[in-house]
């Protein structure tokens, strides 16, 4: 910059870097230990389990096909706002480790894998897991909108910090959410409705929308990064 003044100089390269340190620009992260995005326009919707691999079933019920119904609800509740790439819009199966390579083509955007639970009759309600620090304020955003539209809480985790593969192994800000359960018969009969699904969809699409638009304004400290290795095949959930 031969012709800038030293000072207009010196201020512009400031900038540039600040620029460069923000969240959101086309970066990757290998733990997360960074703030939350902000700004992102891409959204990558894991649809749960798919072909040989079921899910859970309860009650009639079956996690691979509500995921995607989910899954293409959020893909539709997003549009045109945000571009959204599914990891599979049909019932096929994807490996683990195949979505996380698929997640990390995408480096400016954010994974949601979307699930529901099994578990004691008695537990009902949402939770949300993440792991890396920059996914603490989605997480947050999407457990308490869902709590909101969930009619059935008891026993459930809420908000949880776990080293999963699709919540530690992308390099990007990535949660888990597991919608419900469908043990817990009063929830099963609602996830069974198209308009309760809705009511999911659209929930989840409020907490990615705030989280594009404030970043981690309002949600609170963010939690110190871990330091853990990729989680594997046979680790103990935790």
């Amino acid at each position: 910059m031969p012709h800038l003044r030293p000072w207009f100089a010196l201020v512009l390269l400031a900038l540039l870097a600040s620029c460069q340190s923000q969240p959101g620009n086309g970066k990757r992260s290998t733990y997360g230990d960074r703030p939350g995005p902000q700004g992102f326009k891409t959204v990558i919707v894991d649809a749960g389990h798919g072909g040989k691999d079921s899910g859970a079933r309860a009650r009639g019920l079956v996690e691979k096909q509500l995921a995607l119904d989910v899954a293409k609800r959020l893909r539709s509740e997003l549009w045109p706002g945000f571009k959204v790439v599914l990891m599979r819009e049909s019932d096929r199966f994807v490996e683990l480790d195949s979505r996380v390579s698929i997640a990390n083509r995408y480096p400016d955007a954010i994974l949601v894998s979307i699930h529901f639970n099994y578990g004691s009759r008695r537990r009902a309600g949402p939770e949300t897991y993440y792991w890396r620090s920059d996914s603490y304020a989605l997480a947050k955003r999407v457990q308490r909108n869902l709590s909101a539209v969930a009619p059935y809480e008891s026993g459930n985790a809420g908000l949880v910090r776990r080293r999963l593969r699709l919540t530690r192994n992308p390099s990007i800000p990535c949660i888990l959410v597991e919608c419900g359960y469908l043990t817990h018969a009063s929830e099963a009969r609602l996830v069974a409705t198209s308009s309760y699904r809705e009511k999911l969809a659209d929930a989840i699409a409020k907490a990615i929308r705030d989280q594009s638009t404030y970043g981690d304004a309002g949600m609170g400290p963010i939690p110190r990064p871990i330091y853990a290795p990729p989680s594997r095949a046979g680790d103990a959930r935790g």
